[in-house]
């Protein structure tokens, strides 16, 4: 198990020394959240279109299903990274694949899906995250989806607003899932998702339309439209979230303009649907960085949260905890693995 953060602090001796900054910082995101509630319901005119996760064949999404690729030689060769295209949903699809060192076609390996954010690429996900260099540590197969272009020009996922492409992208990780357990040896009670931004965003939908097939999910600087006809996930989700308090692309305290929630309002919102605690345990607080978690849900999942104060909108690989002690840093991409490496899909998805 890789440790979370190394040296952590005493939170009941930092509380004491900085009060102030502290009460601010859980104030004025709970300020975020009551202007969203009153705002949102008296002027907000949702920006988003019916998902296309909702046509046609994503009724045939259901439990995890055994591959066929367990014993079968590699097409690409381990320790690699190779442009792969699929057929789905009437177009040509395309992913970056990352095999690792120690894959053997014996041996059912987990499988990452890792999705970039808007305007972005596969190709650049892979550099933005650094997972393939851990999945060569840890002997983990990594997916790198490419979204297609939308009205806006840009790359991105269909998560809703009317700028994302209006593509099947739950259909198309479904395709892309079953063609990956056809071809190579993936353990199907250890598949997972992560993203970055819309990345997140998609990773968010995912948990809603796909927790049969997916066993944990997590986001970073995740955006977090309102799912097309609500989000009912078929069993308790564990989800990681990180996000800086710097960040204004997607805002912590949320964006009317854009359709984004306050990050709070949303973990909440999770919470309660996994039947956790109403409020979250500080587990760690150093420096800018609190850890927070949702304790006491159904099915032991956990809801787990990072908020790093003044950090924007990035994938924090190396973020120095402390300035006298450079080996105090946090990495999202460890953390995730970590937080990931707790949460097999129960037996049957339910």
């Amino acid at each position: 198990m890789i440790p979370l953060i190394q040296h952590p602090g005493k939170v009941v001796r930092f509380l004491r020394q900085n009060r102030r900054p502290f009460i601010i910082t859980l104030i004025v995101p709970c300020i975020c959240v009551l202007l969203w509630l009153v705002v949102s319901f008296s002027v907000f005119t949702p920006t988003t279109v019916s998902l296309a996760s909702a046509r046609e064949g994503d009724a045939l999404i259901a439990s995890p299903i055994q591959s066929a690729g367990c014993g079968k030689s590699s097409p690409i060769a381990p320790g690699s990274s190779s442009n792969q295209t699929i057929f789905s949903g009437g177009i040509t699809r395309s992913y970056l694949l990352h095999i690792p060192r120690g894959y053997h076609d014996t041996v059912g390996q987990p499988l990452v899906l890792n999705f970039h954010g808007h305007g972005s690429s596969a190709l650049q996900q892979q550099y933005r995250t650094g997972f393939s260099i851990l999945a060569d540590t840890y002997d983990v197969i990594v997916a790198y989806p490419q979204g297609v272009v939308g009205p806006d020009h840009h790359t991105g996922w269909d998560t809703g607003p009317r700028r994302n492409p209006g593509t099947n992208d739950v259909l198309f990780v479904r395709d892309l899932l079953n063609h990956l357990q056809a071809i190579w040896c993936i353990n199907p009670h250890r598949i997972y998702a992560t993203g970055f931004s819309n990345g997140g965003g998609m990773t968010n939908v995912l948990a809603c339309k796909l927790a049969g097939r997916i066993a944990a999910f997590a986001a970073v600087s995740g955006a977090y439209p309102a799912v097309p006809g609500g989000c009912n996930p078929v069993r308790t989700v564990p989800f990681f979230e990180l996000h800086g308090t710097g960040d204004t692309v997607v805002p912590y305290g949320g964006s009317l303009s854009k359709g984004y929630p306050p990050v709070p309002l949303w973990l909440r919102q999770w919470a309660e649907r996994d039947h956790c605690a109403s409020n979250p345990t500080i587990f760690f607080h150093q420096a800018n960085v609190i850890g927070e978690k949702w304790m006491g849900c159904s099915d032991h999942v956990t809801i787990m949260h990072y908020l790093i104060g003044g950090m924007g909108h990035t994938w924090p690989q190396h973020i120095v905890m402390r300035p006298q002690d450079s080996t105090t840093t946090l990495n999202a991409t460890k953390l995730i693995w970590a937080f990931f490496q707790d949460y097999p899909l129960p037996t049957g998805g339910d």
